[in-house]
């Protein structure tokens, strides 16, 4: 790994609500793979409402997942565990919890990235409040079954966040395109994201040919103690 990358971890974790999520820190998941960062991630809904067309209603969650797949590819994420519930009934039930401390414990990640509290979805909102429970318990020496205690270090909200927290602003400069790339690779979402392939395609060209100075933004968790600058 490069010696001027201020994330030194060998292994992310991120955490998303429905299955095109995680694109919101496309160009961060690049970079770093393109480090040598192991990117994992784990989406907590099917994505089964995420249908602007009837006629799609009983192939949205096999199309998802295919285009999930093909998100991976132009972002390097190594790993995706997508955990099933329903799209627009996401709970906090005993199920999930124990499902993401299972996955925290697997993966053993050097940082999580999670949604941030505030939300007009509940599904995000829930998925706020389920990671930060897991990352605690995944940490406590308590049921032992799901794997050896884990605490991860560094927690980051990429999305959600209106109270004053810590934040940073990562320059993905040189992959500013992929979150256009990535979600050009979300077809059935296309009239969701209110944008055409062309679209798509003529803001990755203006991308490429200007390589404008881009950065995103994190924040970092409340009760996470920095015990060293990155």
């Amino acid at each position: 790994m490069s010696k001027d990358h201020i994330f030194p971890y060998r292994k992310i974790l991120v955490f998303g609500a429905h299955p095109d999520d995680e694109i919101t820190m496309a160009g961060t998941i690049a970079k770093l793979s393109s480090y040598g960062v192991k990117v994992a991630v784990v989406i907590m809904t099917n994505g089964c409402e995420g249908y602007s067309d009837k006629r799609l209603k009983n192939k949205i969650v096999r199309i998802r997942k295919k285009e999930a797949k093909a998100c991976d590819k132009v972002l390097g994420i190594n790993f995706r565990k997508i955990l099933n519930s329903p799209d627009m009934g996401l709970i906090n039930d005993r199920k999930i919890l124990k499902n993401c401390i299972r996955l925290i414990r697997r993966i053993k990640p050097d940082a999580i990235f999670t949604h941030g509290p505030y939300d007009k979805h509940k599904d995000h909102r829930n998925t706020h409040i389920i990671t930060k429970d897991a990352c605690f318990h995944a940490g406590e020496p308590v049921a032992v079954e799901l794997g050896k205690p884990w605490k991860t270090p560094y927690i980051y909200y990429y999305k959600g966040v209106i109270d004053p927290l810590p934040l940073i602003l990562f320059d993905v400069t040189d992959f500013a395109e992929k979150r256009l790339e990535a979600l050009l690779t979300q077809k059935s979402q296309f009239a969701i994201f209110r944008k055409t392939k062309e679209d798509f395609e003529k803001e990755i060209n203006e991308i490429k040919r200007n390589r404008p100075k881009t950065f995103e933004r994190f924040w970092i968790a409340e009760d996470v103690v920095l015990e060293n600058f990155l």
